[in-house]
């Protein structure tokens, strides 16, 4: 008598062959990922001018501007010292270092409150939406796993995608900032690698959870991320924005 072969087929080579397929599919988005290529290479090119012609210190301009010592002319000589001395002085020289302005500027108003999110939802929304547009969604359904380890799949095969695009591109705005670029990128990496996990996981939730996630993705980034963040709006309402984390 024969005996079978043992069968390979096992829910776990099942699963892996799942993560495999949604890490290549992700390759097949375009659209989005070309947007968000042009807006960094846009935004490249800012930061590559203003690095090269006005530089990140601000101290001069910022003085320049607001000019703390004309009270002089007024009280006179000795009033130098404590205007040097004075709190505003202090807070003007802070604000006006090169990792502060780039920091201002580049990573938290352009990167992490436009960029970041537009680059995790490029990827996070289609993991599900290119089985809707390609009516394969119920195929996929009908595999023999729990939702919740399809689910989980998608979003593992997503983020190498999502994190090389987003880790990459701030390295790439670092990298043209000159020296502050660089401290900033190996102060903030940790940040923007957590964050990218986070936006991502929101955003491969909305494409779960909506038949046109990419339009409902692009109204929370913009409205909870760009606008909202930025703005000084009291309450508890910038809680819904990560980035507020």
């Amino acid at each position: 008598m024969i005996a079978e072969a043992p069968s390979t087929h096992s829910p776990m080579r099942a699963w892996l062959f799942l993560v495999g397929f949604s890490f290549r599919r992700q390759a097949r988005v375009k659209q989005m990922v070309g947007i968000a290529v042009g807006l960094l290479m846009i935004c490249l090119l800012l930061v590559i001018t203003f690095t090269a012609s006005a530089g990140w210190d601000r101290y001069e301009w910022r003085m320049n501007r607001s000019k703390p010592y004309t009270v002089e002319h007024v009280a006179g000589g000795m009033a130098h010292a404590a205007i040097d001395q004075s709190e505003y002085m202090d807070r003007i020289r802070q604000e006006t270092k090169p990792l502060a302005v780039f920091s201002k500027w580049v990573v938290f108003l352009l990167f992490l409150g436009f960029l970041m999110p537009l680059f995790s939802l490029s990827f996070g929304t289609a993991a599900f939406g290119q089985e809707r547009e390609g009516r394969s969604i119920v195929w996929l359904l009908t595999r023999p796993l729990p939702r919740s380890s399809i689910y989980l799949a998608k979003l593992l095969g997503l983020l190498p995608w999502s994190l090389a695009l987003t880790v990459g591109g701030f390295g790439l705005l670092c990298l043209a900032g000159g020296e502050p670029g660089h401290k900033a990128f190996w102060l903030y990496a940790p940040g923007i690698f957590a964050g990218t996990l986070a936006f991502s996981a929101l955003f491969h939730l909305i494409g779960a959870m909506f038949q046109k996630p990419g339009i409902v993705a692009l109204l929370y980034a913009f409205f909870f991320e760009t606008m909202l963040s930025e703005l000084p709006i009291p309450g508890t309402l910038k809680r819904l924005s990560i980035n507020y984390y």
